[in-house]
């Protein structure tokens, strides 16, 4: 399975831009997925364009701050 430092390693050396670079371009639209659904405020599913979408569940569209519950 292709891990994402292999992706870096790779695009790196394709384009000679330095990896710290191309990690953080790579790295960047899951990073702000994590902030994006940590914000109270947003509801809204984020659409990965062309690749797949992150939906929230029905109990935190409503409120998410309802804390989480393990059954």
């Amino acid at each position: 399975m292709i891990d994402i430092n292999d992706v870096i390693k790779e695009v790196s050396k394709r384009t000679g831009i330095d990896i710290e670079t191309v990690s953080a371009i790579c790295k960047h639209p899951f990073v702000m997925t994590v902030e994006y659904m940590k914000d109270e405020s947003e509801y809204k599913d984020i659409l990965f364009n062309g690749l797949f979408k992150f939906k929230l569940k029905k109990r935190y569209r409503q409120d998410k701050t309802k804390p989480y519950k393990v059954q």
